[in-house]
């Protein structure tokens, strides 16, 4: 899941043997100062989570971001660090093809930039046990709409579905940890402005 220049765009894999539906969302602004920049390509080996792929803002302030995996390689962490000026975005994967000789991966980090300085808020931290599914909530502060958000987790916690409600960001994650729980904590990017969303 990652912005492209006016959209974005969801990949998913479906493991089970029934159809699901992809619902993608998107939250656009009229800001001219939005910029997109990409992180490094970071290879992931079988059954291993990456080390982060990095997006750099530069003198922007990080708005949103996503990410891009290979085959059989999901997030777990799309994350905002450093706080209160938050000028990057973190994405991290992890490979779930467990064969020694399966064909090369990696995790590739998006940012949406602007000029504008937006609100930053966290969740509290979530435990999720041993193959459970679960989720997180941040709350923007009142007054303010989300205009971004993500989350982060150990690399045995996996993404279904980040997305926004009304006031905030929620998370929902998969432990695939078969032996111990593992965390999940959500970021949200708030403005004060009203902005448009649709989905697809």
């Amino acid at each position: 899941m990652a912005p492209l220049s006016n959209g974005w765009r969801v990949r998913a894999y479906n493991k089970s043997d029934e159809v699901h539906t992809v619902h993608p969302r998107v939250i656009c602004t009229t800001d001219p100062s939005v910029t997109q920049q990409i992180g490094p390509d970071v290879p992931v080996q079988p059954g291993e989570g990456a080390e982060y792929s990095t997006a750099e803002c530069g003198t922007q302030y990080t708005v949103g971001g996503g990410g891009q995996a290979g085959d059989l390689t999901f997030l777990s962490m799309l994350d905002v660090p450093g706080y209160p000026m938050a000028r990057r975005w973190n994405a991290r994967a992890k490979y779930t093809d467990f064969d020694p000789d399966a064909p090369p991966s990696f995790v590739r980090a998006v940012a949406a930039c602007a000029d504008t300085q937006p609100t930053y808020g966290r969740s509290d931290t979530s435990k999720l046990a041993p193959d459970a599914v679960g989720s997180a909530h941040a709350e923007c502060p009142a007054g303010k709409v989300p205009l971004g958000g993500g989350a982060s987790g150990s690399p045995d916690v996996l993404f279904n579905e980040s997305g926004p409600t009304a006031t905030g960001w929620t998370v929902r994650a998969t432990n695939t940890d078969h032996f111990g729980p593992r965390s999940l904590f959500v970021t949200v990017i708030c403005t004060a402005y009203e902005l448009v969303r649709d989905s697809g």
